[in-house]
């Protein structure tokens, strides 16, 4: 287990130089524009943003192949912008090829996914859960990334939840190689399974109603168990954001999609009309997160023991406290 210390962000801000922080303001800015997120969080590049990527570029330097940093946390609650931010900071201010990969982009296609639900259990028509990614495209997405050498380019898969399927190629996210760090981000990155006397009785009204034999908890587990494993393996840096507990989950959720809903002609411009646009409703919402709930509530039991970082976040997303390794 490695050991933990609790590092003042603020204080190793003093020792970073000020025309650093200018520069990459501007940067920031517009990350956090283009991600529809809080514009606040630009005042937070001194005593988060550019410390944590400090850090990374010290660790990053005695390894060769890219740097896998495996971000897991709750829905809603910031993990896409932190390493968004941070990779934008690695790369201006550290000349690091820093790379954002979401679990979120590997979800199989819709098709794909359906068929699976037909074959295995319904429930696995809704996007989510270990089970309704592509795992073994998303293997071969990280050995390509490992191996991008200097002038060639590859593509990763994007997905687009307002239309709850993969984006066409021609729309996947350009990386150009060497890759020096990849982020890598999502719900239940570095998930255990549990074991199976845990998954016997339902833990909400989804799981009383529709899986009432457990076969699809079951199933989700073994994903965690089989193929996951070997995805999650590939992380070199476990870190997870810690909400203060499950039940502000939905609010940041319900937050997330109400972004999406707002910026959807944004998103999809004139084309927006001719599509089968499917946000959320609040209510729709609420029962879509108890798909995500009993996998959620495990991690924030057991994740703060089993993480190499750790963000305490608190009720309005806020990071009040970053952990990070003695040495390495």
């Amino acid at each position: 287990m490695i050991n933990v210390l609790e590092l003042s962000l603020l204080s190793q801000a003093h020792n970073l130089p000020a025309s650093l922080a200018e520069r990459l303001r501007f940067e920031v800015e517009q990350t956090l524009k283009g991600l529809y997120a809080d514009e606040s969080l630009v005042e937070r590049i001194d005593d988060l943003f550019l410390p944590f990527a400090r850090w990374v570029s010290e660790y990053k330097k005695p390894k060769h192949a890219p740097l896998i940093l495996g971000l897991g946390g709750p829905q809603g609650c910031g993990k896409t912008t932190f390493c968004s931010v941070v990779s934008h900071i690695l790369a201006k201010g550290f000349d690091l090829n820093a790379i954002v990969v979401s679990l979120d982009d590997l979800y199989m296609q819709r098709s794909d996914r359906l068929h699976y639900a037909q074959k295995v259990h319904p429930l696995f028509a809704t996007r989510g859960v270990p089970g309704t990614h592509d795992i073994p495209l998303a293997l071969n997405i990280f050995d390509r990334l490992k191996h991008l050498q200097a002038g060639e380019v590859m593509y990763v898969p994007t997905f687009d939840k307002s239309l709850d399927d993969r984006k066409p190629v021609h729309r996947w996210q350009e990386v150009a190689g060497p890759v020096d760090v990849i982020f890598f981000e999502g719900w239940c990155v570095g998930a255990q399974p549990m074991a199976h006397e845990h998954l016997m009785d339902p833990i909400n009204v989804l799981e009383k109603d529709k899986d009432q034999d457990g076969s699809w908890r079951l199933a989700v587990n073994d994903h965690l168990e089989n193929d996951y494993r070997k995805l999650f393996n590939l992380i070199d840096v476990r870190m997870w954001m810690q909400p203060p507990s499950f039940d502000v989950v939905y609010d940041w959720r319900n937050k997330q999609e109400r972004v999406l809903e707002a910026h959807l002609h944004d998103i999809h411009g004139g084309v927006l009309d001719t599509l089968d646009i499917k946000v959320m409703s609040p209510e729709t919402l609420k029962g879509f997160m108890q798909y995500f709930e009993r996998i959620t509530r495990h991690m924030i039991c057991s994740m703060l023991q089993q993480a190499d970082v750790q963000f305490v976040l608190d009720a309005n997303q806020k990071v009040l406290e970053t952990k990070l390794p003695v040495s390495h």
